[in-house]
């Protein structure tokens, strides 16, 4: 029995590893199981991309001061970090191909000549002069790996290597456009053809028979002309892989026991601050972020339920258990005063190292507070003695902020305890400062206010029912047919989405849906998906639908080619019928009469607009006006409302002017924008972009 075993087994062993490697998804059989992409020839690898995304939402964090991004966030950077790998590999190839470069002197000039870039020219000029001061930026820089306060270590270099690097794409690009840009000519028949296309009018009367005269009804389509109108408009009729989908979504909502445990929470901690009011540490053990010691203005309090009266009750009021988005509150009102909304404010930080030694550090600050009393300047002091080079360099200008943007106690000085002008040493965990208020904002009433909050939110126990009726109803509907007979019957909330893209991370009622898309996209049809946890929903799928990249199949584009067909057919007979009456030298009045429709007038028809008052948009009927004869009537003309028949009553032109410059100009005005635009949609469409993002994320 012993070889037999281990024949048995190693069958096993090769059925598992065979089924593995067949699996569409391994990487067994995938050559190139780390490239999420290829973009004109180019191999984009997994850790290489996932260093860029990571790289972008590090930017983004420093530009929004934000400490973390959410799902859908990162979604959105993931998009855009693949886009701009697309630009970057096409512009990149372009540029080389002409030679574009930002050297080092052009670089070192965008931040330190004369005329710098913008951003940089609005941060380092002298508020009190207007000066641009380039040495500031030269200080700046040779400090990057020093901190300012509510600055991390490292986050200032990091700030300053994004703006160099978004600093030199966009002086390449932009000399990459202004060299299509200037390229385009405008040639004087050009400009002259343009005025007299704007400037020519005709004064008409016409007879429209509406497509409307013959009933939908009436006009047969069949499929082989659906096809064929497809085979003959394919440009119109494409169409990039998606999947069709429906689901059911089982929200996760507090249930009534919910609502009565957290009401019974929340009125209990009320009974403890009712009994003693004085106590503080009630509500700093219940409050999810301790004591407030913020003050707040009527509209910045975040409670509409209660911001008009905490500014009318008496301090100590305590506010009994509301209800207010999604939530239970207590609020109490701690003080009120009147505050600044914002404070301009320069300093001088002599910085103290932890663990140093402070008294040389206050000797120095009040030297420096000595020189300012004798009459030295802010401005000079701040540039030549103070540790935050940001700051300093700028004569220690700070500019306006708001209540929490720094340390408590040079926070406090600014909108408690000083005045405008006045100038006092503050000691910080960062050191000395010397502080002068040049500016206060918007003083007004403001409160300092303590808020209990108790979430209202489903309990696991509610967390599990939901689950499990979502496992029931997935397991009990496996078919597509049973899936929808349930979803109706028990009127679950059931969603369709018709077009979902393979890096789509959103979906009708889901705002974060990556998972039930990345399943789409290996289900087969009709298949329905197991219970996805997505936020505070289960969601379960069925997928109905798979559309490859190419041409719509006359089943998706049905509706609208079977609208176009008939157009077309109602047109031919409809002209056909004009047609036999025109040759007989009908009169427009005759037309009128015997197809029961009104002649109608219509002036300052122009050939270079498609739309004409009474008209409307008609493109067609518009340009063949232009080629009559005056008081001569046309063939019949299939527009988009109906056929016309058309007669030129009179056709004005205008008078040639000696010099078209004006015009030159309004036409390159108008095309260099759109050539921008239009060379950057044209260069993606002259390269294979191949997009494998979705079987890693």
């Amino acid at each position: 029995m012993g070889p037999i075993i281990v024949i048995v087994i190693g069958l096993a062993l090769a059925v598992f590893v065979l089924e593995t490697a067949l699996n569409s998804n391994s990487s067994l059989l995938k050559a190139n199981k780390d490239i999420v992409g290829v973009i004109d020839g180019e191999k984009i690898h997994y850790r290489d991309f996932t260093n860029q995304v990571d790289e972008t939402v590090t930017t983004y964090k420093l530009q929004t001061n934000q400490p973390n991004v959410d799902d859908n966030t990162t979604y959105s950077l993931r998009d855009q970090t693949w886009n701009q790998l697309i630009t970057d590999q096409i512009n990149g190839s372009e540029y080389r191909k002409l030679g574009l470069t930002v050297s080092s002197d052009e670089l070192k000039d965008m931040f330190l000549g004369n005329n710098p870039v913008p951003e940089i020219k609005q941060a380092f000029t002298n508020p009190q002069t207007g000066i641009f001061d380039p040495m500031a930026v030269k200080n700046y820089i040779e400090n990057l790996d020093q901190s300012a306060e509510g600055e991390q270590p490292g986050e200032r270099r990091a700030r300053w290597v994004a703006f160099e690097k978004a600093q030199k794409e966009n002086r390449l690009l932009t000399k990459y456009q202004n060299l299509i840009a200037k390229a385009i000519y405008v040639p004087k028949w050009q400009a002259e053809m343009d005025y007299n296309e704007k400037n020519t009018r005709a004064s008409i009367q016409y007879v429209m028979i509406p497509y409307t005269t013959i009933s939908d009804s009436a006009i047969k389509v069949t499929d082989e002309e659906l096809q064929d109108y497809v085979n003959k408009h394919k440009e119109q009729f494409k169409q990039e892989e998606s999947r069709q989908l429906d689901y059911v979504i089982f929200p996760v909502i507090p249930s009534k026991d919910d609502t009565v445990r957290v009401k019974k929470d929340i009125d209990e901690i009320y009974s403890k601050l009712i009994a003693a009011p004085e106590d503080t540490n009630l509500i700093k053990l219940n409050s999810e972020s301790g004591l407030d010691k913020f003050y707040y203005s009527n509209e910045k309090i975040t409670s509409a339920f209660v911001k008009d009266t905490l500014l009318k009750v008496p301090i100590g009021t305590i506010i009994a258990p509301y209800f207010e988005n999604g939530s239970y509150r207590i609020a109490k009102l701690m003080d009120r005063r009147e505050v600044p909304d914002s404070v301009n404010a320069r300093h001088i930080l002599i910085r103290v190292e932890p663990g140093a030694d402070t008294v040389a550090a206050r000797k120095k600050i009040d030297s420096i507070y000595t020189a300012f009393l004798a009459g030295s300047s802010f401005d000079s002091l701040a540039m030549r003695f103070s540790d935050d080079k940001g700051s300093g360099q700028k004569g220690g200008d700070l500019g306006f902020m708001t209540q929490g943007q720094t340390v408590k106690s040079f926070n406090n000085y600014l909108f408690f305890e000083g005045k405008i002008n006045e100038t006092k040493i503050v000691k910080s965990e960062f050191g000395y400062h010397l502080i002068q208020i040049v500016e206060t904002k918007n003083i007004q009433p403001s409160v300092q206010v303590n808020f209990i909050t108790r979430p209202l939110e489903a309990s696991s126990e509610t967390d599990k029912i939901i689950f499990d009726q979502a496992t029931q109803f997935a397991s009990a509907n496996r078919t597509r047919d049973e899936f929808n007979k349930s979803a109706t019957t028990n009127k679950l909330n059931k969603q369709t989405s018709p077009a979902v893209q393979k890096n789509a991370y959103q979906l009708p009622g889901l705002t974060s849906a990556r998972d039930v898309v990345k399943w789409a996209y290996q289900a087969k049809l009709n298949e329905v998906s197991p219970v996805f946890s997505l936020q505070d929903n289960y969601v379960v799928a069925v997928l109905t639908g798979i559309k490859t990249e190419g041409t719509m199949s006359i089943d998706d584009a049905r509706p609208q080619i079977e609208a176009a067909i008939k157009k077309e057919k109602k047109a031919q007979q409809i002209t056909t019928k004009l047609s036999a009456a025109t040759s007989l030298n009908a009169t427009l009045e005759s037309l009128a009469v015997s197809e029961n429709q009104p002649v109608k007038t219509t002036e300052n028809v122009m050939f270079a607009n498609a739309y004409a008052e009474n008209i409307g948009y008609e493109p067609k009927v518009i340009g063949q006006i232009f080629s009559l004869k005056e008081n001569s009537i046309s063939k019949p003309i299939a527009g988009e409302q109906g056929v016309f028949v058309v007669s030129v009553k009179e056709l004005s032109k205008p008078s040639p002017i000696a010099d078209y410059n004006s015009f030159t100009q309004q036409l390159l005005t108008s095309l260099q924008p759109r050539v921008q635009y239009g060379l950057t949609e044209a260069l993606k469409k002259s390269v294979k972009i191949q997009d494998d993002r979705y079987l890693f994320f």
